[in-house]
């Protein structure tokens, strides 16, 4: 394989549908919009300092989240392509869940060519960007 030259194109487009995905209904919701972006046995999430591997482990961990609305804002998406057609992916912006506080987020992916010819998350990182705790 080599870089990707639609990365950009191709992170932007993943960015979106992935949030579009994630900030409608509740977790049982989120889970079922967003299973065909996780491989079976191959992705990889840290959220919040909890990590879980594979779609049914980070499928279950979207069902305990507490939150029931979130509205969410894009400050920056910054990507590079990956030697083997990959693209690492960096979002930064604020998001608001229920009567909470906005807080600035960070979140990094590195979404992975299948065979089919489209991308799944193969690894995820999110961060609340609080300072205080």
């Amino acid at each position: 394989m080599s870089f990707n030259p639609e990365y950009e194109n191709i992170a932007t487009a993943f960015v979106q549908h992935y949030y579009a995905k994630f900030d409608v209904g509740d977790g049982m919701a989120r889970a079922q919009g967003l299973c065909d972006l996780y491989d079976p046995n191959d992705s990889y999430m840290t959220f919040e300092g909890v990590q879980c591997k594979g779609r049914e482990g980070i499928l279950q961990k979207f069902t305990t989240l507490a939150f029931k609305q979130i509205q969410r804002s894009i400050t920056k998406l910054d990507s590079q392509p990956l030697y083997d057609g990959s693209i690492l992916v960096m979002v930064l912006g604020q998001l608001k869940t229920d009567e909470d506080p906005i807080n600035p987020f960070s979140q990094v992916f590195i979404i992975r060519p299948n065979s089919t010819g489209s991308f799944f998350i193969g690894n995820e990182i999110f961060r609340l960007d609080l300072h205080n705790n």
